[in-house]
């Protein structure tokens, strides 16, 4: 990020909202944690709504280096969709991002607005990448996809699967790298037959 001020605010907000929750983080708190004035942090963020998008904007931010256009044409589709599908895993499977997701969930009853926030700064934006994504693979003839948003939201899903709702609820814990790797090949490979998969070198 360019601008180190902002950087130091996402980092001092995301560490008290995952610590604090939601309704209980303070706009002054983040001031003072990030070592920043009132103003210099209300000239980035007018509200509380906008700096929660930005911190998980940011969480994801890394997700979206990996979707860069052009970026797998290189490498096979399957290798493309592996190495998509672990990163993606690895960035809502860890600590952080679960521990979000059960703010989100916990808050949403009272504050409906902050799951939409959630989801069009996360869930959504990961979507709209993978569409991309497919769409471009579509172009190039390296997939026969008939809807790429539809084909997004169903291989998001498959990758998830049951796992992600024991770790949700918090009766297991994140597989090792391994695991989660083994995992996103078998998906991988159900996926593609089901899609269409037009060529593999």
């Amino acid at each position: 990020m360019s601008d180190p001020k902002t950087a130091q605010i996402l980092t001092s907000a995301t560490e008290i909202f995952l610590k604090a929750g939601y309704a209980a983080t303070a706009m002054d708190q983040v001031a003072k944690r990030a070592r920043v004035s009132k103003t210099t942090l209300y000239s980035r963020f007018p509200s509380k709504e906008q700096l929660f998008a930005a911190c998980v904007g940011a969480f994801c931010e890394s997700f979206s280096a990996r979707l860069a256009p052009g970026m797998y044409d290189d490498v096979s589709i399957v290798t493309a969709l592996e190495i998509i599908g672990d990163s993606l895993l690895g960035l809502i499977w860890s600590p952080h991002a679960l521990r979000g997701q059960q703010i989100v969930l916990g808050e949403a009853p009272r504050q409906p607005e902050l799951a939409r926030i959630f989801h069009d700064a996360g869930p959504a934006r990961t979507i709209e990448l993978v569409t991309r994504f497919f769409e471009h693979a579509q172009a190039q003839g390296r997939l026969s996809v008939e809807d790429p948003a539809f084909a997004a939201r169903q291989f998001i899903a498959a990758l998830l699967g049951h796992i992600d709702c024991e770790l949700r609820l918090g009766l297991c814990g994140p597989p090792e790298e391994g695991e989660r790797r083994q995992h996103v090949k078998k998906v991988v490979a159900l996926f593609l037959k089901g899609v269409g998969l037009c060529r593999t070198e």
